[in-house]
């Protein structure tokens, strides 16, 4: 037999080695695993170290903002450094293929998404800040001798667009992050983030919007003359209250001085042709709703929550007794001052009374009708109280800070407004909590409005509270929203002999110690009012010249010639109905809409702002 040359492989043999083979393989795979996944593992644990630190270096940053003295390019040199860490850690296509993998690929990926975010916050919106803020302390914007110095806000006005440009395109990756497979360790400082990065966007939207402005507001490219309003809540109207005070503010390159000074009895009593006539499609039912009497007479200006037209009114009737330049409109009221002293403490009035936070309101509003039966010297106590607070603010009294604190509620409460003639600045404001209190459209919220006039001629109205709810049904194709104000006359009876003269309402029809009002109800923009009753009783609709049949009678009074009307103003339905509240009771309006359903779903109330908190109850149908 032949030798045959090499070995002789078994049969058997070629299958281990393929075995041997495929389980090499399969160690050498779950080996490469185990390492991209520590890889993935060590990334993730470095990008959390260099977040933790980014966190506390934004904090370090944060604190330092707004004092002159601190370097803040230096502190945020660091911050950058960190956010980037944090951010390439997350990179790659070995972190992109692990995010597709079961249980584990949502936490990665909203962990990436996340060091993304902050990393161009950091980038785009903290870095000009640390260039434009550098240097600019909070003392710098303080008045100092009546004066504010306006080149920190020059310096400052261009870095607020970049920084909210970055706000918002966070805001908006921070809403693209689901958190739904996230585990609670991620999900709760993501979810936290969302929320402030969702709060923190309109704020910057309107900083960024007005502080551009600010320099030409305060006069830095020619002197203003801007109209003050002090509204008076005793007796209410729809804005706040009778304007019982005004004063001209004048403004040059930043230095603020109070002019001439009036009261209502400055004006004709009343006008026999008004200065100025609402017009156009938005006021197209004003004689309906508001009547003539709230042109010629300006303890009515602020009959209409539309603060533009009540600042035109202002103007018009400003300029017709005393001439000048009216840039603007400011307004404010009592309440609003006593949150002030929150922050200046407590100032003296002209007849040496002393106004704290406490006793402001009650004593203004109450008290001196007491202490003064004469209206001249009223007045003049409500001129002491707007001049004192002025020289207190302009003077530099209190931390600024403090003054963005109170100005908060102040401006939630809708009892600030500002108006301009200048078409820019106005289209601004009219963005703004301040520059009306209905928006013109339904886009970003469907706001409903419920309004008090006192209709008396007292100051009954420092007794007057009010409860709101709505009630919203968007489950229909047409959404149907129903307001419902409760008007409480708090006056214990014991108490009404004790009412000075001046505060009583006088009125045929009007029992002792009660009050008369007019409610304004309005719906959604582009929507239809569909019924209003008083106290379950349904409103008939009438006119001037046919009082008797227009409302229901044992509610209001009779023979009390206040037509219930309603109509179109601003492009909303509207209802205006007389009730009488006794002392120790209250009365019911309430009053049914339909909306549209392009209106946003978002619900909000707006409502005088009255003496003392109005609560507002919000409930929406659960559909099916």
């Amino acid at each position: 037999m032949a030798e045959m040359s090499g070995s002789v492989v078994p049969k058997a043999a070629a299958p281990r080695r393929r075995r041997r083979v495929v389980i090499l393989l399969i160690v050498l795979g779950i080996l490469i695993a185990a390492g991209l996944t520590a890889y993935v593992g060590r990334q993730a644990l470095a990008a959390k170290k260099s977040m933790e630190q980014a966190q506390d270096q934004l904090q370090v940053f944060r604190s330092a903002l707004g004092k002159a003295d601190q370097d803040l390019p230096a502190l945020y040199a660091p911050l950058r450094a960190s956010a980037d860490e944090a951010a390439s850690k997350t990179g790659g296509p070995v972190w992109a293929a692990y995010e597709h993998v079961w249980w584990i690929g949502p936490n990665l990926k909203a962990f990436r998404q996340t060091t993304e975010l902050v990393d161009a916050l950091v980038r785009d919106g903290v870095g000009p800040l640390a260039t434009g803020a550098n240097g600019v302390g909070i003392d710098n914007l303080k008045p100092k001798n009546g004066r504010i110095d306006i080149e920190p806000i020059k310096r400052l006005a261009p870095v607020t667009t970049e920084v909210n440009e970055a706000i918002q395109a966070a805001n908006t990756a921070a809403a693209d992050i689901d958190t739904t497979r996230v585990v609670p360790q991620l999900s709760a400082p993501v979810e936290k983030l969302q929320d402030q990065l969702s709060e923190l966007a309109p704020i910057s939207q309107e900083l960024s919007a007005t502080l551009p402005l600010l320099p030409g507001i305060l006069g830095g490219e020619g002197t203003r003359h801007y109209l003050l309003i002090f509204q008076n809540n005793a007796e209410e109207r729809a804005s706040g209250g009778n304007p019982a005070s005004m004063a001209m503010l004048v403004v040059d390159d930043g230095k603020i001085t109070l002019g001439r000074q009036a009261s209502s009895a400055s004006f004709p009593h009343p006008y026999k042709k008004a200065p100025y006539v609402p017009h156009g499609k938005r006021n197209s039912d004003w004689d309906k709703i508001y009547t003539e009497r709230s042109i010629k007479f300006v303890a009515n200006l602020t009959m209409t929550p539309d603060f533009p037209t009540t600042a035109k009114m202002a103007t018009a009737m400003w300029q017709d007794r005393f001439g000048g330049q009216v840039d603007g409109v400011i307004s404010f009221d009592p309440v609003a001052l006593a949150y002030l002293l929150n922050v200046t403490g407590p100032i003296k009035l002209a007849d040496e009374t002393t106004l704290t936070p406490g006793n402001a309101v009650p004593y203004l509003l109450s008290e001196v009708y007491a202490k003064y039966p004469d209206g001249e010297t009223q007045d003049k106590v409500f001129a002491s109280a707007a001049q004192t607070i002025f020289s207190a603010v302009t003077s530099g009294k209190g931390d600024p800070r403090a003054y963005l604190a109170q100005l908060k509620p102040i401006v939630a409460e809708q009892r600030l407004k500002v108006w301009s003639a200048r078409t820019e600045e106005q289209s601004v404001l009219l963005t703004t909590p301040v520059g009306t209190m209905l928006p013109a459209d339904n886009e970003s919220a469907t706001v409903l409005g419920v309004y008090n006039k006192a209709d008396s001629t007292s100051k009954m109205s420092y007794y007057m509270d009010e409860q709101i709810k709505v009630s919203t049904n968007t489950c229909e194709a047409t959404p149907t929203h129903t307001v419902t104000a409760t008007v409480v006359n708090t006056l214990p009876k014991d108490q009404i002999d004790a009412l000075p003269e001046y505060v009583r309402a006088h009125q045929k029809h009007i029992p002792p110690g009660g009050d008369r009002q007019l409610v304004q109800v309005y719906g959604p923009v582009g929507g239809k009012l569909k019924s209003v009753t008083i106290d379950g009783k349904p409103v008939v609709w009438g006119t001037s010249a046919n009082y008797k049949k227009n409302t229901v009678a044992d509610a209001t009074g009779a023979d009390i010639r206040r037509p219930a009307a309603h109509g179109t103003m601003y492009g909303r339905p509207v209802g205006t109905v007389p009730i009488t509240i006794p002392a120790d009771s209250s009365v019911t309006v309430k009053a049914v809409f339909t909306g549209s359903a392009e209106d946003s779903a978002t619900v909000r109330v707006s409502h005088t702002p009255k003496v003392r908190e109005v609560p507002v109850k919000m409930k929406a149908a659960t559909c099916r």
